[in-house]
């Protein structure tokens, strides 16, 4: 490749976690869209949404304290009623939704 080529490679540059924390901090700051902030600042959008979703499992294994149950059993004193029907609807995240349903 010769010095007067418009390619150019990009250097990988390490960055720490806490790095990436004040990355974070300046995209929420900038009001810009992943991708506008990202080709501002050289930024690599797939490298980018790693990182973000690695600090986020982070901090929800650090927010949890070691033997916690991730389920618990209700009960209740009332007797069940005969034909008591439910819904249940859990929103999983964009587009997904799951909805169960015992009909009465």
């Amino acid at each position: 490749m010769s010095a007067t080529s418009k390619e150019t490679k990009h250097l990988r540059i390490q960055r720490t976690p806490e790095q990436w924390r004040v990355i974070f901090d300046r995209y929420r700051a900038s009001g810009q869209t992943r991708e506008q902030f990202c080709h501002e600042q050289d930024i690599s959008l797939s490298t980018f949404s790693h990182w973000r979703t690695k600090l986020r499992r982070l901090i929800v294994s650090q927010s949890q304290p070691a033997n916690t149950l991730l389920f618990t059993e209700l009960t209740s004193d009332e007797q069940p009623r005969e034909s008591t029907g439910w819904d249940i609807e859990l929103q999983l995240g964009t587009d997904v939704v799951l909805r169960l349903r015992r009909p009465c």
